[in-house]
């Protein structure tokens, strides 16, 4: 019997031929059969757009957008545009999903939700080979009314079961109605911003224990990874609209402010970290004027007690802060910079 719900499953590509097939095949076997799959090429210069094309010619569920190379958010917008289903589900190109993952959500989500959250794997990947893999189960599986949802917000928010947009089952309903689409002026963190205004327009919420989604990270996370010269200002941006969207539905108090202004110190020490890239061309001199730009920021200096408040890194990185100590700031991540290099070229002689 044909279900009355489609679900239109989007997916941004760009360059993504190694991966895509994995992908691709993995919503195509999904035991839930109502499904369209649209796959915007956002301008690929590899063989990503003729791959999709070819899964079209297979398979009538396939939808095949191309558009000149625009961004995840301006893929996923157009995909949005493009969706017929009664929900969405985005799924990225360099990940998979398990076979029953869209007919749990679409279970779950029921009659009365307009939201579905559920947990993850994240696979740690270098050069192709598995480095490690972790479980993310949320434990507080259940239907909620968007109040007290909120209450669980700063639990859920540590392990970025809020920040990601492919743990989701979205109504298409709500994305119309409230005109939502992803910010295409923003090129990092676009998925959090998205989901924050999206549960501003729900009722209830559901989570599932379930972690049926496979989240590949091939990039360095570490002090190797990609400098970002507007971090600061980002995270700034990104962490400041949380902060006031939790004041604006009275949930920024208690556990929530307190695990919420813990992840954001730990954003700032990242922050701190991304200056001693060795990608980034900075002189010493440089690095010590932006150490101390983000030192004195207002919203850093009022957060002093929950670096004082955590672990031993942190407590030490606030008494700098709190000092206004830029030299010892700077000496304490050049002597950590330098300790990992050493780290890394040893297990580099051993591999």
């Amino acid at each position: 019997m044909k279900s009355k719900k489609l679900v239109s499953i989007i997916v941004p590509v760009y360059n993504a031929e190694i991966y895509l097939a994995n992908c691709i095949d993995s919503i195509r076997s999904q035991s839930y059969r109502d499904i369209e799959l649209i796959l915007v090429n956002d301008g690929s210069t590899d063989q990503s757009g003729e791959l999709c094309e070819g899964y079209a010619q297979i398979d009538e569920r396939v939808k095949v957008v191309h558009q000149a190379n625009s961004g995840p958010s301006a893929a996923r917008n157009k995909g949005i545009a493009a969706a017929t289903g009664d929900f969405i589900q985005f799924v990225d190109s360099d990940d998979f999903i398990e076979s029953d993952m869209t007919e749990e959500l679409v279970k779950t989500m029921g009659d009365r939700n307009q939201l579905v959250l559920c947990g993850y794997k994240k696979i740690l990947k270098r050069d192709g080979v598995v480095i490690s893999s972790k479980v993310f189960s949320i434990a507080k599986a259940g239907e909620y009314e968007l109040e007290e949802f909120l209450k669980h917000f700063g639990e859920l928010y540590q392990d970025y079961y809020i920040h990601f947009n492919w743990n989701k089952l979205y109504s298409r309903a709500v994305i119309k109605k409230a005109a939502l689409a992803f910010d295409t002026k923003v090129n990092w963190g676009e998925d959090l911003l998205f989901n924050l205004k999206y549960l501003e327009n729900c009722e209830r919420v559901s989570l599932s224990p379930r972690t049926p989604y496979s989240y590949i990270d091939s990039n360095s996370s570490s002090i190797t990874s990609q400098f970002r010269a507007d971090l600061f200002d980002n995270m700034q941006m990104m962490q400041g609209t949380t902060r006031e969207f939790l004041k604006r539905n009275n949930a920024y108090s208690g556990k929530n402010k307190e695990l919420f202004e813990q992840f954001y110190t730990s954003r700032v020490v990242t922050c701190f970290w991304n200056l001693f890239n060795p990608k980034s061309g900075l002189s010493p001199q440089l690095i010590k004027t932006h150490l101390k730009k983000i030192m004195q920021d207002e919203r850093v200096t009022s957060s002093l007690d929950f670096f004082l408040s955590g672990g031993m890194d942190k407590k030490l990185i606030g008494t700098f802060i709190k000092g206004k100590s830029v030299e010892l700031l700077y000496a304490y991540f050049s002597v950590k910079r330098f300790v990992w290099q050493v780290t890394v070229h040893k297990e580099k002689k051993w591999v």
